[in-house]
């Protein structure tokens, strides 16, 4: 039986992580504006989501395009279990 790690987010990944799963996908640019973050901020935190295993990045079109991992999908779901109902 495979035992579950907790994954700790910071408030700044939640949100982030929230806002890609409800885009549906995201690009850099558009996180940018919409959080009121720098464009450094923004990679930093996409590049700690990514080692966490929890969104993909590809790039695509001069920028990087972002979805919520299938492992990502389930912490959100273990955050906001109403997260399930509304996408």
């Amino acid at each position: 039986m495979k035992k579950r790690q907790t994954i700790e987010l910071t408030s700044d990944e939640a949100i982030i992580l929230q806002q890609i799963e409800e885009a549906g996908e995201e690009d850099v640019r558009g996180l940018v504006y919409s959080l009121r973050m720098t464009h450094q901020q923004v990679v930093a935190i996409l590049e700690r989501l990514k080692h966490k295993g929890l969104i993909r990045i590809h790039a695509r079109y001069g920028d990087w395009w972002v979805r919520v991992s299938v492992h990502g999908k389930h912490t959100l779901a273990m955050l906001w279990p109403e997260i399930l109902k509304t996408c």
